[in-house]
C-alpha cells in the first residue's frame, strides 16, 4: 500500500494544483468532516475544481455520517488450528455528520429527483 497520489482527483503532492485546494484534500481524505463538507462545496459549485455532483454527493455523504467509535469485528482463523474470534477495534473520537452536509446532501437529491 503506496502513499496516495490524488484524492477525488485533487493531486496530494505539491505543485500540481493550488495548496490550499491540495491541503482541503489531504484533510478530507483524513477525515476531517469540515473539510470534505468544504471540498463537497468545491465540487458542487466548481470552485478550483471541474464542477462534478456526484463526487460533492460523495463528500457530502462523508461528512454528513456519524464516524468513529468502537465497532466489533471478525477476525477469521489463520489456518494454524485456532478459531476466529470477535474483536473490538477502536477506530477513534467518535464524531456526528454535520447537519449542513445532511441538508445539501438532502437538497442534491431532490434536485436529482
Amino acid at each position: 500500500m503506496g502513499i496516495p497520489l490524488s484524492y477525488m482527483g485533487i493531486p496530494l503532492f505539491a505543485g500540481q494544483v493550488a495548496p490550499e485546494l491540495q491541503q482541503l484534500a489531504a484533510r478530507a481524505r483524513a477525515g476531517d468532516k469540515q473539510a470534505q463538507l468544504d471540498l463537497g462545496i468545491a465540487f458542487e459549485e466548481g470552485h478550483g475544481v471541474e464542477q462534478d455532483l456526484g463526487k460533492a454527493r460523495d463528500l457530502y455523504r462523508l461528512a454528513a455520517s456519524d464516524s468513529g467509535g468502537p465497532v466489533w469485528v471478525y477476525v477469521p482463523s489463520v489456518g494454524n488450528g485456532t478459531k476466529g474470534r470477535v474483536m473490538q477495534v477502536d477506530r477513534g473520537p467518535k464524531m456526528s455528520g454535520l447537519a449542513e452536509a445532511k441538508a445539501r446532501l438532502d437538497l442534491l437529491a431532490r434536485i436529482s429527483e
